[in-house]
């Protein structure tokens, strides 16, 4: 893992950037593991890695993608054991070599926790077999969707024919149009109730990309919030230690991260790379 510091007087570079949404829909599973916001969510976090800080996807490429390629040549049917969380400990449990490589990985970056190790895995496998990938770094982006939110049945609209000799066009549209919204009306509340029924919950569209950033070089570089301040300050945001914790907290509620540091969080302990870089102004930041 690289420690060099970033030269004394070096300015981190800020890019103004549109927030992407965390999900287009209004229900969620209340269940981070099967809940599209949390798995866009933590795909955004491991964007944020990229840019971010590189080198802890940049280490599991050196460090951990021979030993996955290495499996894969024996001929063992890997692939096969990625898409189902009791498939990847089987695959782990079997072959202790990847085992120790991942966890080594993961330990080295204070990342050891089950859903971003099963991401980890499938986006070697990403990486063997699309090696644009593993030059971009791009994690692993598809995940399966709760099957709580089926829709209740079809929505069905009928009304009687417009009668020429009876009604104008003007009377006919109008009763036509306002019987179509209280069907339209009744169809929300039954379908409302029924995802509401199936344990689903309002979904959350809005974030702070500052939060993940903290995020990342405080949990995953060991950057105290005190660090992370500084360096904001090199380039002329401003920022309380306050805010920082609150941000990573935020953010750690956001991707269903329950491995904060103890105490008040603080590692204290890693160093910024060179290549480390704030993407959003301090003063975007919030608690969301």
């Amino acid at each position: 893992m690289t420690t060099e510091h970033l030269k004394p007087g070096s300015v981190l570079r800020t890019v103004q950037r549109k927030t992407p949404a965390l999900s287009y829909c209004e229900y969620v599973a209340p269940e981070p593991d099967d809940s599209v916001q949390v798995q866009n969510a933590r795909l955004q976090l491991m964007r944020t890695v990229a840019q971010v800080y590189p080198e802890f996807l940049q280490t599991l490429a050196q460090d951990v993608l021979p030993v996955y390629q290495q499996l894969v040549e024996t001929g063992f049917p890997v692939n096969s054991f990625l898409w189902g969380r009791s498939s990847v400990d089987k695959l782990l449990k079997k072959e202790l070599g990847l085992n120790a490589a991942l966890r080594k990985w993961a330990a080295e970056f204070h990342a050891d926790t089950p859903w971003l190790l099963v991401g980890a895995l499938r986006t070697l496998h990403h990486w063997h077999v699309n090696p644009e990938a593993r030059k971009r770094l791009d994690w692993y982006s598809l995940h399966p969707a709760s099957k709580r939110a089926n829709a209740i049945g079809e929505f069905e609209f009928h009304c009687d024919g417009w009668e020429g000799e009876l009604v104008t066009w003007p009377e006919y549209s109008q009763r036509v149009r306002a019987q179509f919204e209280e069907y339209l009306q009744e169809y929300e509340r039954k379908s409302r109730e029924h995802f509401e029924s199936r344990g689903l919950i309002p979904a959350r569209t809005k974030f702070s990309p500052p939060n993940l950033e903290w995020f990342v070089l405080y949990q995953f570089a060991g950057q105290s919030s005190k660090a992370i301040v500084d360096h904001l300050a090199q380039s002329g945001q401003v920022a309380e230690d306050s805010t920082v914790l609150k941000g990573v907290k935020a953010a750690a509620e956001l991707v269903g991260w329950d491995r904060l540091p103890g105490g008040q969080g603080e590692f204290g302990t890693g160093k910024f790379t060179s290549q480390a870089i704030f993407l959003t102004p301090a003063a975007g930041a919030g608690v969301e």
